[in-house]
């Protein structure tokens, strides 16, 4: 006796190969979107915008004179966290009830932008910039004004705005 067997096309052991295929492809791609997001969360960076720091008492900024004042915050680098880092500096001006913020890197070439010597305003000694008291560029190679942060005051505190801009064009462009 010979027994022939049939088989048919779809069967039940294709359907097992579609359905074992298909729930393994959602399984990968279940651990592929959130393993992408890891690895590429670092490149996305956070340039959308600055961050808010708590400075000074605005009680101990003189009228109309400049103070230099260190921006300290917790700074996240990848996946690491640092606390309490100098990310930079700002010079500080009460005007009336309002402060005015510079960043004190020079647009030029990214120095560190002093006092002037006589009168007010601000220099770069690294290749002879000189600003106005209001951040205006007077004289040197640097392609625009100091940058400006904007400024808050919260519960008596200053609040500046932190951000880096690009070094050496005239437009104030923010970089990550």
């Amino acid at each position: 006796m010979t027994h022939e067997s049939k088989r048919e096309p779809g069967g039940r052991r294709e359907a097992l190969k579609a359905i074992a295929a298909v729930g393994g492809a959602v399984g990968c791609a279940s651990l592929a979107v959130p393993a992408a997001r890891f690895v590429l969360a670092p490149a996305k960076g956070g340039a959308e915008g600055g961050r808010w720091i708590k400075t000074v008492p605005v009680a101990s900024l003189a009228e109309g004179e400049p103070k230099r004042v260190a921006l300290i915050a917790d700074h996240r680098d990848a996946w690491t966290l640092e606390k309490q880092v100098e990310l930079g500096a700002a010079w500080l001006e009460k005007r009336s009830d309002t402060v005015l913020a510079w960043s004190v890197v020079c647009p030029h070439l990214g120095c560190a932008v002093g006092r002037a010597a006589s009168g007010p305003g601000f220099y770069c000694p690294c290749h002879d910039s000189s600003f106005d008291g209001d951040g205006r560029r007077l004289t040197g190679p640097s392609p625009r004004p100091l940058d400006a942060l904007p400024t808050r005051i919260e519960g008596g505190i200053v609040m500046v705005e932190f951000q880096r801009f690009r070094q050496g064009t005239p437009e104030k462009e923010p970089v990550g």
